[in-house]
């Protein structure tokens, strides 16, 4: 089995241009650019649609599509379960995107049983169901995602044959293989990936 390339002792970075091209770095980081920009522009619009929304929506509103509304959300529910589900029969990747929206589709489910039915006879079954059910399996999902993404970088730690441990999820870079000039310089004992 051939060894892969060897990674940098200073920033563990592996440089993976003779698998991906010699352009690779500048286009890896033109699309970075792009994306991080269309995040900002949305937060940026989101912030006074917020506050639009919330000075002009009625107390009270009517809808004629309520029940395809929630049999259509259940539905999506239903299908990110079952995909999270056979994903992680499988062994495969793809569970970890499928779980991620499942707990997320739970997690809104639970804020929108409780808050619609605020004040109503189906509030304690919408607060039960959210403190017992949906909100119980999204941090179920979400941990084992964790606990898989570990898994992940600590096999990709190995396999980049890179020194000591792998550092935690929230300061583990991205697996994108090569080095960001433009990011700052590791601080002292700061391992980089």
């Amino acid at each position: 089995m051939a060894e892969g390339p060897a990674p940098c002792p200073r920033c563990g970075h592996v440089d993976l241009t003779d698998l991906f091209g010699e352009d690779f770095q500048q286009r890896a980081a033109r699309r970075r650019q792009r994306g991080l920009a269309v995040l900002v522009a949305c937060c940026a619009a989101l912030l006074p649609w917020i506050g639009y929304l919330a000075v002009s929506l009625p107390a009270h509103y009517e809808s004629k599509q309520w029940r395809a509304a929630w049999v259509g959300f259940d539905v999506a529910l239903l299908l990110t379960l079952a995909a999270t589900a056979w994903y992680g029969w499988r062994r495969r990747q793809l569970m970890i995107p499928f779980a991620i929206t499942a707990a997320a589709l739970l997690l809104c489910d639970a804020w929108f049983d409780v808050t619609l039915s605020w004040g109503t006879d189906d509030f304690t079954a919408a607060l039960a169901t959210a403190l017992l059910v949906e909100l119980p399996l999204a941090a179920l999902l979400l941990l084992r995602v964790r606990q898989i993404l570990r898994v992940v970088l600590r096999v990709y730690w190995h396999l980049a044959h890179l020194p000591g441990e792998p550092p935690p999820l929230h300061r583990a870079r991205l697996l994108t293989a090569v080095a960001d000039p433009t990011e700052p310089a590791p601080i002292r004992g700061e391992r980089r990936f």
